[in-house]
């Protein structure tokens, strides 16, 4: 009862007092006693005798009894949630209600809905992750009901149900490979056989199918462009030697994205991070300004947030960390503004804490950031990863070799300890580590050769912070 609004509470009295629906007095009763005490419904007036009292005046309070009223108004409480959610389903009330009409043979009534539903729904709207699949069921009821009247056979209808559950395989899939990568390479699980990666390649590494996709995808089926979307994705995460599979599949969504609904957009953007991360073409592009970019355009297309208005805390702590190492000042202003009011109550202040940290980090004003980055208290491996990784940073800023060998050790330790890192990430920072402490040495030593021979060795190589290190090389101005 707390979760529902005042509306919704409205509505569940009227479902209560439906015939149709319920048909015990004794629910309705209690209903009508203990809605006067919403929405926190925590009044002593609620104990159990004393409600007793009020509906079942004069007799004696009875536990069993009372238990199946209150199972009782519990069950339809889980119905009105089904007939709330399934009248809010445009798309599953006409796939019910046609149905019901093939069930009864009324064909031609079938026709009519099935053709106005056609063409002022499933036509015009955006791509969303049932988007293939409903329309296969839909048109599925339509060729069952061929069979009863040959007249009602459409062209090519076979083809078109072919066709519809490619589209919705490959869409589902490539979303779902998505977290396949994030297990793997984030949360360091491996499966136990390579049947999926075998699958893939077979699939998505068809040159042919490649190239007779794109040629569809250039026409007017939208579906074709929708669909190559996510066969792009596929082949960069299966082609992560080359930067410009991971630009294809950017690029093919940014010109087709208006056929994406919002919340398809958002999952679209993470992959297209997570293809970015999967590519190891170090040396043709700059990863920070890449993920910034789209981190940007998720803010700008105002889907940053999740559908229900709820900031995602990786996604804010990556949002912060990629701006502040770019200094993009004014972006972590807006994320503190716009967005951190959306974080979780409970987390919010310590994610006030780490969005100043990079603030000021982003201002050049190290002794701030240092001392906010000291201030989280709050046990997530990524907040602590990326303001360890901080702290290491300002060191050198500080030229404090002292601070950094006592973060790098702790760090180290920190790394070997997590069992939930993978085998990459823990060599991508340890390599960090390695070349922070190069970087020390350079500054005192001032050796040009080993600065040539650093700086060809880090272009080439895949390391956290890899930007950061190439600047702070290159300042030392032993490369000129």
């Amino acid at each position: 009862m707390r979760t529902l609004d005042r509306e919704e509470l409205k509505r569940f009295e009227s479902f209560l007092n439906s015939p149709y629906f319920n048909t015990r007095s004794h629910v309705v009763k209690l209903f009508n006693v203990i809605k006067k005490y919403a929405p926190g419904f925590e009044d002593k007036a609620l104990d159990k005798e004393e409600v007793w009292k009020k509906i079942s005046p004069g007799k004696e309070y009875n536990y069993g009894i009372f238990k199946n009223i209150i199972y009782d108004i519990t069950k339809l409480a889980e119905r009105f949630l089904e007939i709330e959610e399934f009248s809010s389903n445009e798309h599953q009330r006409m796939k019910n209600l046609l149905i019901k009409l093939g069930d009864k043979h009324l064909e031609n009534i079938f026709m009519n809905k099935y053709n106005s539903y056609d063409k002022n729904y499933l036509r015009s709207s955006k791509f969303y992750n049932e988007y293939f699949g409903e329309q296969y069921e839909l048109m599925r009821r339509k060729f069952v009901m061929q069979a009863y009247d040959i007249r009602l056979r459409s062209k090519n209808i076979s083809v078109q149900l072919a066709e519809l559950l490619v589209f919705d395989f490959i869409a589902k899939f490539s979303n779902n490979f998505n977290n396949v990568y994030i297990e793997e390479t984030e949360l360091n699980e491996t499966p136990e056989n390579n049947f999926i990666k075998v699958f893939s390649s077979a699939v998505f590494s068809n040159t042919e199918l490649e190239e007779y996709l794109e040629v569809l995808s250039n026409g007017s089926d939208k579906n074709f462009k929708i669909i190559n979307i996510f066969f792009k994705l596929m082949r960069s995460y299966l082609n992560p030697h080359s930067i410009e599979f991971y630009y294809d599949f950017k690029n093919s969504l940014f010109e087709n994205d208006k056929y994406i609904s919002e919340s398809a957009m958002r999952g679209l953007y993470a992959s297209l991070g997570s293809a970015l991360d999967n590519c190891d073409d170090v040396i043709n592009v700059n990863k920070n300004r890449e993920l910034y970019e789209i981190i940007y355009h998720l803010a700008e297309k105002n889907i940053f947030l999740s559908e229900d208005g709820k900031a995602i805390p990786s996604l804010y702590t990556l949002a912060v960390k990629t701006a502040g190492y770019l200094k993009e000042k004014q972006f972590i202003e807006r994320l503190i503004r716009d967005y951190l009011p959306n974080i979780d109550p409970d987390l919010r202040n310590n994610f006030r804490i780490f969005s100043l940290a990079y603030l000021h980090y982003s201002c050049n004003e190290f002794e701030k950031s240092l001392e906010y980055s000291n201030k989280i208290n709050i046990d997530s491996f990524q907040m602590k990863y990326f303001l360890r990784n901080l702290q290491i940073i300002i060191s050198f800023e500080k030229d404090d070799y002292e601070m950094f060998q006592y973060l790098s050790d702790s760090h180290r330790h920190f790394l070997s300890k997590n069992k939930s890192v993978s085998e990459r990430y823990k060599e991508s920072n340890l390599k960090f580590l390695n070349y922070t402490n190069s970087l020390f040495k350079l500054r005192e030593a001032k050796d040009k050769t080993e600065s040539f021979l650093l700086k060809n060795t880090l272009q080439a190589d895949a390391v956290v912070n890899k930007q950061w290190l190439l600047e702070k090389l290159n300042n030392l101005g032993l490369n000129d």
